[in-house]
């Protein structure tokens, strides 16, 4: 419960430090120029990726692998997503599905975010006994899920970076970190009058 504490902390603070003015008004259409190219300001995003966990009912570390789409209604920011975890990539026991509201903050070269909302989990709780592990335990709980996101964007819409999160329900947490690839729909096309320049023969 400590750690589900320091997300909801976390993303408080956050608050603070995203949270755009609401004296500025809406406009769907507004672009940034950069590079000689068009982008949305208002974007959703795509990030995929894998990393290690902890669940406080399996024995040992665990491995995950992660996906999310991010997408706006005005001003407000939302998450669809899920992973599943286990005790290799392709020996999941544990899958996970999330929506979430939350925050972002982005630059030409960075976009952070932090979300928080309800999850439903499908497992299987390993119990042990004198001679193996047993997984004939099924759960299907609800749950809350929280997360913090950082990208360094290469591109105004493509970016590598990394998750940390959190997802708890009445009988296991699952928490830890994620390397992620980011997409963002931003791009619009060439700058209006842009002209490359010239190769030098």
């Amino acid at each position: 419960m400590k750690i589900f504490s320091i997300f909801i902390f976390c993303i408080y603070i956050a608050n603070s430090c995203f949270a755009q003015s609401d004296s500025i008004k809406y406009n769907p259409k507004e672009e940034i120029n950069y590079d000689g190219k068009r982008y949305r300001v208002h974007n959703n995003w795509f990030s995929v990726g894998a990393g290690a966990n902890y669940n406080t009912k399996w024995p040992k570390d665990e491995k995950n692998i992660g996906a999310d789409y991010s997408f706006h209604i005005k001003k407000n920011y939302f998450r669809i997503g899920g992973f599943m975890s286990g005790a290799d990539y392709t020996a999941s026991n544990n899958y996970s599905f999330h929506a979430c509201y939350g925050l972002r903050k982005e630059t030409i070269k960075y976009n952070l975010s932090a979300f928080i909302g309800a999850s439903s989990s499908y497992f299987r709780r390993p119990l042990s006994d004198s001679t193996h592990y047993n997984l004939g335990t099924v759960y299907n709980l609800v749950g809350g899920y929280a997360t913090i996101e950082a990208v360094y964007k290469f591109k105004y819409d493509i970016g590598l970076g990394g998750q940390i999160f959190c997802d708890y329900n009445q009988v296991q947490m699952v928490y830890g970190v994620r390397l992620i690839a980011y997409f963002s729909s931003a791009y619009r096309g060439i700058k209006y009058g842009y002209r490359a320049p010239a190769k030098k023969k």
